[in-house]
């Protein structure tokens, strides 16, 4: 048969369909846990390093858009899963790097929910280590600073153990910040004054958000809480860089 022949009866033979693009279900990103996990706390601190300005109102905010829709307890409370988070960091850089509006943003995410846009997913630890309790040598070590001044900041009160001869994790990152304070040119008895006022700053926090837990509406209180915490941290950084650029 003719080369001419081959492609007129080739032409005739059926012709397999073009591929369609996937079509997946849920929303992005589907590789990752979409288990409630994380309160609105766990999310910021793990987001804030890298968009300092992420605020409670702002998950709000994203959530009424529907960008970011995190499960809700029966009390109201939000809860995020590990996908919600990378699905926030999503956001957040499309803001940051692309300047991309919101209606644009929501569409991209249609898409990726879809499968018809595809983006590279760099899953992040949610809690890397598992010890929720630090002896004075291995808060020192992981802080970058001395056991000795583990030993001062415990003797000022700006730290204090929680089980006999063991600091709890959390105070890692204010043992952080107290080095770095120091390393700049402070001392622990202005750290202590530093301390003793965001203290009464969280107690303000916590008294603004009583008379919402009162009536039961615990993830509320948290996030009113949050928000008042947030925007004292504000004022202060605020009044300490104005002054200065004096």
């Amino acid at each position: 048969m003719s080369s001419a022949a081959e492609r007129a009866a080739s032409a005739e033979r059926p012709q397999p369909a073009p591929a369609q693009p996937e079509t997946l279900s849920g929303r992005w990103p589907h590789a990752l846990s979409h288990e409630p996990l994380l309160r609105v706390s766990d999310v910021l601190g793990l987001v804030q390093g890298e968009f300092p300005a992420l605020t409670p109102s702002k998950l709000r905010f994203y959530d009424g858009q529907g960008l970011v829709s995190p499960e809700r307890t029966a009390s109201g409370y939000r809860q995020y899963s590990p996908a919600d988070v990378e699905r926030l960091r999503f956001v957040l850089r499309q803001q940051r790097d692309h300047y991309r509006p919101l209606t644009v943003i929501a569409q991209h995410l249609a898409a990726l929910d879809r499968g018809t846009m595809h983006e590279l997913v760099s899953p992040h630890l949610v809690d890397g280590d598992d010890a929720d309790y630090l002896t004075t040598q291995e808060l020192a070590l992981r802080s970058g600073t001395t056991e000795q001044a583990i030993d001062e900041l415990a003797e000022a009160g700006i730290i204090a153990q929680a089980v006999p001869g063991a600091f709890e994790r959390d105070v890692l990152d204010l043992v952080v910040a107290c080095g770095a304070y120091r390393s700049a040119g402070g001392d622990v008895r202005s750290l202590r004054s530093l301390c003793l006022s965001a203290r009464r700053e969280a107690d303000k926090a916590q008294n603004v958000a009583a008379p919402v837990r009162g009536r039961g509406a615990v993830g509320e209180a948290d996030e009113t809480a949050q928000e008042f915490a947030e925007s004292a941290i504000a004022v202060f950084g605020a009044c300490v860089r104005g002054t200065v650029s004096r």
